[in-house]
């Protein structure tokens, strides 16, 4: 087993299963370009292991990701090219070994990407996912667009695209977004017991079967993932009026969850 607490990104190891923690607490796991990065790096290297035959990937702190860090886009401006090509949500979608998400908390704009690009997700009774690009003037470029009507359907994808609402854990349960919903405190643990069942798998088997739902998904949802990122990169946004709308943003996911 290693881990660094230090890290942006943690990284546990038992047996052939490789745990990933976002790691930046303070603020909801929020990406900034370091974060993401280093997530890039992490990703890659446990694919490339051929001892590692499950991810797990969660967040620190009781929040799976906020999206994008605020602080670290009026820094460094909105780059659409950054956002849809080489960034660590198209990053996961490009793993071979499979990933479970283990979401807790908001997983939102962002962040809701990023699930979305895990095979997977197990989720705790306070998870929340939420699309905010329309209410923060960003298009996606992720692959949202593509995954989450996969998931959910159309219809229910463009009511959460457009009016950004959250969704708690049993209603992204009954839609599809997530395969169960555990406990908090059992999160991680359920992580490492569904690893473990896919473990008894024949490795080649599970390989190949793996390769066929990647390819299905690929041929179902591949051009809009390309359309998508191709107005992603010709989208521009003030990094000013993204940061004042995603605090509105927050205000209303905030109220959505104390009228509960």
């Amino acid at each position: 087993m290693t881990e660094s607490e230090n890290a942006l990104v943690l990284v546990e190891q038992r047996g052939r299963t490789r745990l990933l923690t976002l790691n930046r607490p303070r603020v909801r796991n929020a990406l900034s370009i370091a974060l993401s990065d280093t997530l890039v790096r992490e990703l890659r290297s446990a694919d490339a292991d051929p001892d590692t035959a499950v991810v797990l990937l969660t967040g620190a702190g009781g929040a799976f990701c906020s999206g994008v860090d605020l602080k670290d886009l009026a820094e460094n401006g909105f780059d659409g090219e950054r956002s849809s090509d080489g960034n660590c949500i198209t990053a996961l979608a490009a793993v071979v070994t499979p990933v479970i998400g283990l979401i807790s908390g908001p997983a939102v704009t962002g962040g809701f990407e990023l699930a979305l690009a895990c095979d997977f997700l197990l989720a705790t009774p306070d998870a929340r996912f939420a699309d905010t690009h329309s209410r923060v003037g960003i298009v996606p470029g992720g692959g949202l667009t593509g995954r989450l009507s996969a998931a959910v359907g159309v219809r229910r994808a463009r009511q959460m695209s457009s009016t950004g609402s959250y969704l708690d854990a049993p209603t992204a349960l009954a839609w599809g977004i997530v395969n169960e919903v555990v406990p908090a405190d059992n999160l991680v643990d359920r992580g490492w017991a569904v690893a473990d069942a896919m473990l008894a798998a024949d490795p080649r088997t599970l390989a190949a079967v793996w390769a066929l739902y990647d390819a299905a998904s690929d041929d179902a949802i591949a051009t809009a993932i390309d359309r998508e990122a191709a107005v992603n990169r010709a989208w521009s946004v003030s990094a000013d009026g993204v940061a004042d709308r995603t605090a509105q943003v927050f205000d209303h996911g905030r109220s959505q969850t104390s009228s509960r």
